[in-house]
């Protein structure tokens, strides 16, 4: 059924992509408008629905169930940075780029393009998960992440209040909470879950036509080949599915967690990635293109991974 549910949820993405891809082609679009759309999806929509999926999924039964396997994503990241770190030094990749490409090669777009995929392959019953997933992946970028990046230009991210401030963003608070609501078993009335459940509806159309957006300013420069694109690859779309799945299957994991932990693992480049290194003037195009091409290739990767976790998981 997954494997079916990964297909059609291609589909579906190309076609909303193409969609993007179009109205930034006729300028519907525009750099102004991606903004406010970006900040739309993750100031409201994407908090709204991860509030509303923990609120109805996640319960203290299945935290007790669960323990010290919903610590695997900081596993699942923390060993990919260690191989990326190893990785560029063998591969000699420069200075210049070498704590974003850390970052790229380990750190997954969890929420803007993972959770979407989860909720159209898996449905509502992953959101938790994807959840569970995110906290670990903002803190990771926002502390050992930032100080890759800043280090690129010779720079030091310090950690502190502004560190603390930049980790409680609207989704992480919307897990949070909805979380704390759950597991204290509180309830909101039926017409604000109702709201919430609309708001966080608009989190998949909008995420894909952005990336359209992305993938129509690229252009031909997101083909350009380098070493950062090709160890890049293989971090995000074999060696941390790797790690994520060898991990869940070692400490037997329930089936539903091993493909959501997977799946987010396998996702493309962190768009705070590029973001951050525009911040402190270190190489964004390469992130930008990472982040396309990424993109990109995890739409047309994940069925079959999906159809590998459907063999290999129970």
């Amino acid at each position: 059924m997954y494997v079916a549910n990964s297909i059609e949820a291609v589909l579906t993405m190309l076609t909303l992509i193409s969609l993007g891809i179009l109205a930034a082609r006729l300028k519907f679009v525009g750099a102004e408008m991606e903004v406010k759309l970006s900040k739309l999806v993750l100031n409201f929509a994407v908090p709204c629905l991860l509030f509303v999926s923990c609120l109805n999924y996640l319960s203290r039964e299945l935290v007790k169930e669960l323990g010290f396997i919903l610590l695997v994503p900081a596993l699942i990241i923390l060993g990919g940075y260690l191989i990326a770190m190893i990785v560029g030094k063998i591969f000699k990749i420069p200075r210049a780029n070498f704590g974003l490409f850390c970052v790229m090669f380990s750190m997954s777009n969890a929420i803007f393009i993972g959770l979407p995929i989860c909720l159209m392959i898996f449905g509502e019953e992953a959101l938790p998960f994807v959840a569970a997933y995110f906290p670990f992946n903002a803190l990771l970028f926002w502390t050992l992440g930032a100080m890759g990046i800043a280090a690129d230009v010779g720079k030091k991210e310090k950690l502190g209040f502004n560190t603390v401030k930049k980790l409680l963003t609207p989704p992480l608070l919307g897990a949070l909470f909805g979380a704390v609501f759950a597991l204290a078993g509180l309830k909101l009335p039926s017409f604000l879950t109702s709201a919430m459940g609309y708001m966080g509806s608009l989190v998949t159309p909008v995420a894909c036509l952005l990336v359209g957006c992305t993938v129509f300013k690229m252009g031909k420069e997101m083909f350009k080949p380098s070493k950062e694109l090709g160890l890049t690859l293989v971090g995000r779309f074999i060696i941390s599915p790797a790690i994520a799945l060898g991990l869940c299957l070692l400490l037997r994991a329930p089936a539903l967690v091993t493909n959501v932990f997977t799946l987010e693992a396998a996702m493309p480049v962190m768009s705070q990635s590029m973001l951050f290194a525009l911040s402190y003037g270190a190489n964004h195009r390469l992130g930008a293109q990472m982040i396309a091409v990424t993109t990109m290739v995890a739409i047309f990767y994940v069925p079959g991974l999906v159809f590998l976790l459907s063999k290999v998981v129970l």
